[in-house]
């Protein structure tokens, strides 16, 4: 039984961190202009197109009323996303969903494994993961980083903190419903881990899923993919992200099921709204162009360089 369980904390823990890895998808490659085409040069841009922000995406460096009411906008893109859903799509949702099943068969062994296993060190552990995934201090933290980017003048500081701020948001609204509506007793109750009530207005058996984990992959989300250039931050916010999920468990707060589809719901809703809002990057870089040129009186290049 030990080393069917110690199996299982390792792979839930490998795969609570490689999901980032393995949720990614391959971008396609831009289409390539026909042979024939002899249309008027255009301008050579060397920042790709994906990059550039849609013309109706919201506010996100500012913290005002458009921001706000993209909310609304970015969660019914959430809802409707379905229906635009190519097979990849499906497929890392049948993941996401056969991982949570099959974590259901172990969760009793698991939370018996983690139980007699309890130390003083990890108990110390545990408490700092609960600490930094508790969802209360997420706000003033966020909080915190946008007033540093305000008052610095650093508009990557804020746009980070408003887009993690609303995947926070989001993510938390769609885990209270689920756990509402699941109800599923927490293993501190002493209940094994098939017992679930369903739908009830009650503020007891919220352990499907797991908050603190879908908060913390959210944050973690969003500032690995905002700072992937830094090859310090994405390890680090995935390694405490995956943290705080192990320490749900091994505070006997959450199932292991309940940790994995936390982390899932986290991650894939700040993946959306990443998706939503590309960083124009003419904001906050510089921008080198080039256009050809061709006349009557000269042939030549037109090199643009914008500060």
């Amino acid at each position: 039984m030990v080393s069917k369980v110690t199996a299982a904390v390792i792979i839930l823990s490998a795969t609570l961190f490689s999901i980032p890895v393995y949720a990614e998808t391959i971008e396609p490659a831009p289409p390539q202009a026909a042979a024939g085409d002899q249309a008027t040069p255009a301008k050579l841009d060397l920042l790709p197109a994906d990059h550039v922000a849609k013309p109706d995406d919201v506010d996100v460096e500012n913290f005002n009323l458009k921001y706000l009411t993209g909310y609304l906008v970015d969660t019914g893109r959430i809802i409707a996303a379905p229906v635009r859903w190519e097979s990849s799509d499906w497929l890392k949702l049948g993941l996401v969903l056969g991982g949570t099943g099959a974590l259901f068969f172990i969760d009793d062994e698991v939370k018996d494994f983690a139980q007699d296993n309890q130390h003083s060190v990890g108990r110390g552990i545990a408490s700092f993961g609960n600490t930094i995934g508790e969802p209360l201090n997420a706000v003033p933290a966020l909080t915190a980083f946008y007033l540093y980017g305000y008052l610095a003048d650093d508009s990557k500081a804020r746009r980070v903190s408003l887009l993690a701020m609303e995947s926070f948001a989001i993510s938390g609204v769609a885990m209270s419903t689920i756990k509402t509506l699941a109800k599923r007793h927490r293993p501190k109750t002493g209940h094994r881990s098939v017992e679930w009530d369903g739908p009830e207005w009650n503020s007891d058996n919220f352990s499907f899923g797991s908050g603190h984990t879908s908060s913390a992959f959210s944050l973690a989300t969003v500032f690995a993919d905002e700072y992937k250039d830094n090859p310090y931050v994405p390890p680090v916010a995935y390694g405490l992200a995956t943290l705080v999920g192990l320490s749900r468990i091994y505070s006997n707060e959450h199932w292991a099921s309940d940790a994995f589809f936390g982390a899932a719901l986290g991650y894939f809703t700040s993946k959306a709204i990443l998706s939503f809002h590309k960083e124009d990057k003419s904001k906050s870089a510089n921008r080198l162009s080039i256009m050809p040129e061709v006349g009557s009186q000269m042939t030549g290049l037109t090199v643009k360089y914008d500060f």
